[in-house]
């Protein structure tokens, strides 16, 4: 995707899009990662991206494409105990929570190969309301379990629901899923999101009413 966007000259407005105008922006698996600010496991050469999430994630985090799998999820932010069946393809996961004032060098598990997205300013106080850097706000964990849990998890004694990997996320006017919902028939999280972005533009509108 990041290769795409960036032959296609289309990386540098999106980036403007996200972090400049902060703009709503929702990012699925491989989307996710172009919203992460930091990334793991890029490929060969590395890889670009938007950023816009202070967070790093891990590309791959379950393996190749025949790891691939689907689970139910439990996601209190939609407001309804009914589990979400989540889609996990080649799936990246929430590695950390990037603190702010923390350069990213000194946490631990930086390897060679990680990436760090290019910083940019937004473009009014308006903008720069949508987000903060200490709001990252967890959505949503993966229930460890044998089909989920990998040998990463379990040597890091990862075996419960309060301790099971990131998947879903949000800061300002970014949210990010490591699985596919568009996969299945439950439309709930598209609702939700819509109601989010109705909310967001809404309160720009108000902001620059008053500013």
């Amino acid at each position: 995707m990041s290769l795409v966007a960036e032959r296609s000259g289309l990386l540098e407005p999106l980036r403007e899009f996200v972090k400049v105008y902060r703009k709503p922006v929702w990012g699925t698996c491989a989307g996710m990662i172009l919203l992460a600010e930091e990334a793991n496991r890029t490929k060969k050469g590395g890889q670009e991206l938007i950023g816009g999430l202070d967070v790093r994630v891990k590309r791959n985090h379950f393996g190749s494409q025949t790891e691939s799998f689907s689970t139910p999820l439990s996601l209190p932010f939609l407001g309804d105990p009914t589990p979400f069946y989540g889609y996990f393809i080649r799936a990246p996961i929430v590695e950390h929570i990037l603190p702010p004032t923390t350069p990213a060098s000194s946490l631990e598990n930086n390897t060679a190969d990680t990436v760090t997205a290019p910083s940019k300013k937004p473009i009014n106080d308006v903008a720069a309301s949508f987000t903060s850097p200490d709001e990252v706000r967890i959505l949503g964990r993966l229930t460890p379990s044998k089909l989920t849990t990998t040998e990463e998890d379990a040597k890091l004694g990862i075996t419960s629901p309060s301790e099971g990997r990131i998947v879903a996320v949000e800061q300002g006017n970014c949210f990010g899923t490591s699985f596919h919902p568009e996969l299945g028939s439950d439309i709930r999280i598209h609702k939700w999101w819509l109601e989010k972005v109705v909310e967001k533009v809404e309160t720009k509108r108000r902001l620059e009413a008053e500013s």
